[in-house]
């Protein structure tokens, strides 16, 4: 992460760098997870070596191009540079086939996420944070790169949400960003229930989300791994990829607005919110699993 890099800047960089993995290593397949700059990248330069990509997490849309920026975009792009496609779910299946993808070029896995969380729980001790332990719990993330403009009018929705609730506590894991966190310490640092804190140990961050009463998020992951554990979530943006949680009644769309966004942390606190939480998603056998099979089959 560096201050103020531009997608150009980095993505030039990868390219550059992903140049000598692929003339040093000279791999038989790459294995490409989800949306990022550096997904899209590493597609990007395996076309180019002809070396088969590979794409896990493949076929989420929102058909906006730029929303999420520049993730849908990514998406999009990296899916007629694939070699083969592993799908959540049969609606990601459907996304890509629309697309011009050969159904023979896709597999239905399940999700990864759903993996990294059952696999952290039964593997690993999960340890409680001291934070809030005795109040309401609000965990908060919030980074992305298309509501740059808007983070801080929704950080003021949940400073609003904070100052009226002060009995509630809320524990906001900050990314790394220079200006993301810029934002939050402009916002929320002179709060005594609000604790700012560098990005967490991934099974200290599912401790977090276990203990929650609410996640305020703008994350696809952690709408993924909130949901997976049974917990109601507020989703800072105008529409999203994953439909498993809208449908579960866990996961509510709340847009950017201050009001909005202070209105629905109050209103899910109190517990009258429209979010109707349904048990857990059932978890399927691993993804993980079905997806080292196929490369295997793939490059054997």
């Amino acid at each position: 992460m560096r201050p103020s890099q531009s997608l150009s800047e980095l993505t030039a960089r990868l390219l550059l760098q992903l140049q000598n993995v692929f003339k040093i290593e000279r791999p038989a397949a790459i294995i490409g997870h989800g949306d990022t700059t550096t997904c899209f990248a590493t597609a990007l330069s395996s076309f180019y070596h002809q070396v088969p990509f590979f794409h896990v997490e493949a076929g989420l849309r929102t058909y906006r191009l730029n929303s999420p920026f520049p993730e849908e975009f990514n998406r999009q792009t990296i899916a007629p540079l694939a070699f083969h496609h592993f799908a959540p779910t049969a609606v990601e299946l459907e996304n890509l086939m629309r697309g011009g993808i050969p159904s023979r070029h896709i597999s239905v896995t399940g999700s990864t996420v759903h993996d990294s969380v059952d696999y952290i729980l039964k593997k690993h001790p999960v340890e409680m944070p001291d934070q809030g332990r005795n109040k309401p719990l609000v965990v908060t993330t919030l980074h992305r790169r298309e509501a740059a403009d808007s983070l801080k009018n929704s950080l003021r929705g949940v400073r609003a949400a904070a100052l009226e609730r002060s009995d509630a506590h809320f524990v906001c894991p900050v990314h790394p960003g220079p200006s993301v966190q810029a934002a939050f310490n402009e916002v929320l640092s002179d709060l005594d229930n609000v604790t700012l804190m560098e990005p967490m140990e991934y099974p200290l961050f599912l401790s977090l989300l276990m203990r929650s009463s609410l996640v305020v998020t703008d994350s696809g992951g952690v709408q993924e791994e909130a949901t997976f554990l049974g917990k109601p979530v507020l989703l800072a943006r105008q529409e999203t990829e994953r439909r498993d949680g809208l449908e579960s009644g866990l996961v509510r769309l709340v847009g950017l607005g201050k009001d909005d966004l202070q209105q629905s942390i109050l209103a899910g606190l109190r517990g009258t919110d429209v979010i109707h939480p349904t048990p857990a998603t059932k978890y399927t056998p691993p993804a993980s699993e079905m997806i080292a099979e196929e490369i295997e089959r793939a490059i054997s």
